[in-house]
């Protein structure tokens, strides 16, 4: 099968194209003492309560794994902070059940979090959101234009470098091979800028890369020391570390492509192709802890939160005050959505402001599935429309 820009991006584009898509049951054990259930059966593992539709949830995910050629999938569902089940269908790696606390490529949900540091941080008067950023990069392109804000969502105007050929012809060649910033910023000022700086609004990794190094740079801090002591230590996501390489910890959700044309274990290709916008590992678990944490705005202040939710950016470029992307996260109706898609691994985090319902949804791909979509997606919005079926996600 070969490989063209347009599939590349309608694949792994770790939410960028999914974002831009938006604009334009088994036997039962014994009970545990939390009077959860756990059932093993057929590779499966979950851990659910009494809740009627757990079951239900399970049968949905089993189901989409064999009609989309899944090799394994992780997923929950919460109400508020009570878990209505968590599991894991399939094998990873193949051959080898999957488990419920695996470790995963967490992809786009990583991208709120930047986010909610630098509104933190705005509080804090460490930086503004609406200051340039030339004081931090000043030989960056139009820095003395572009300021915090843009960049969070995604209005400044530079080029996504995850679009540029010679990326794709560089990562392919070899996925292993680490990105550094400077390189990325290459990448992205090579071509011409979109729009001016603020004017209109395009999905762009770059934007992300770049605010994570003005975090570092007004801060003096790794940004991966930022994150763990502003969002993981906060929220108690021990299992979740920012990476700089392609290690991860056992035991691990392994990632299954097709996209180079061939079937292949992916697991270990280099996160930093997307540094700052998903270079972090965690399980779905603690993805599910940050999730809830978003939409409640539990690490900002009510009128950090406010800001954060806010639909300042309808009616630039397809934005609209029903569907618009704002500090890292899609916003659909009463919907947050975080669709990450890299190498194998696509995924979908849902939360439902008015009912505070979380579904989080990783999976693998199989040797036939279409690497040209993101097929967690699908299990997402069942999940969703099963739950809530007059107010059903409808992600595209």
């Amino acid at each position: 099968m070969g490989l063209s820009t347009h599939s590349w991006l309608r694949r792994s584009a770790a939410a960028g194209l999914s974002i831009a898509l938006v604009f334009a049951a088994v036997s039962c054990g014994s009970d545990d003492r939390s009077g959860q259930r756990q059932a093993t059966e057929h590779g499966t593992d979950v851990m659910r309560t009494d809740d009627p539709d757990a079951d239900k949830i399970v049968d949905i995910v089993r189901h989409k794994l064999a009609e989309l050629d899944l090799s394994g999938a992780v997923f929950g569902v919460w109400r508020g902070d009570e878990e209505i089940v968590a599991g894991a269908v399939g094998e990873s790696p193949l051959g080898v059940p999957a488990t419920r606390d695996m470790q995963l490529r967490v992809g786009q949900p990583m991208e709120p979090m930047l986010s909610t540091v630098l509104l933190q941080l705005n509080e804090a008067g460490t930086l503004s959101l609406d200051e340039s950023i030339d004081k931090w990069v000043p030989d960056f392109p139009r820095a003395d234009k572009i300021t915090p804000r843009m960049l969070a969502n995604s209005t400044t105007g530079i080029s996504d470098y995850v679009t540029n050929p010679e990326f794709l012809k560089i990562f392919y060649a070899n996925p292993i091979k680490g990105f550094t910033s400077q390189e990325i910023f290459d990448l992205a000022n090579s071509r011409p800028p979109l729009f001016e700086p603020g004017t209109s609004f395009a999905y762009a990794h770059s934007d992300l890369c770049l605010l994570g190094v003005v975090l570092e740079k007004a801060t003096g801090k790794p940004l991966g020391d930022l994150l763990k002591e502003q969002i993981l230590e906060p929220l108690g996501m021990g299992a979740s570390s920012v990476v700089l390489t392609p290690q991860m910890s056992e035991p691990i959700l392994h990632g299954y492509t097709n996209e180079r044309g061939v079937f292949e274990d992916s697991t270990f290709w280099s996160p930093t192709a997307f540094l700052n916008s998903g270079n972090m590992n965690s399980t779905v678990a603690d993805v599910a802890r940050w999730v809830r944490a978003l939409g409640t705005g539990e690490l900002l202040s009510d009128p950090a939160h406010k800001e954060m939710m806010a639909d300042k950016t309808a009616g630039l470029g397809p934005l609209t005050a029903d569907k618009y992307f704002a500090f890292g996260t899609v916003h659909l109706s009463s919907w947050l959505l975080m669709n990450p898609a890299f190498g194998g691994y696509n995924g979908v985090a849902l939360y439902e402001t008015d009912s505070k319902t979380t579904i989080v949804v990783y999976v693998t791909l199989g040797p036939t599935a279409n690497a040209n979509t993101n097929n967690a997606v699908p299990i997402g919005n069942d999940i969703g429309a099963l739950l809530l079926p007059d107010n059903p996600p409808n992600v595209p």
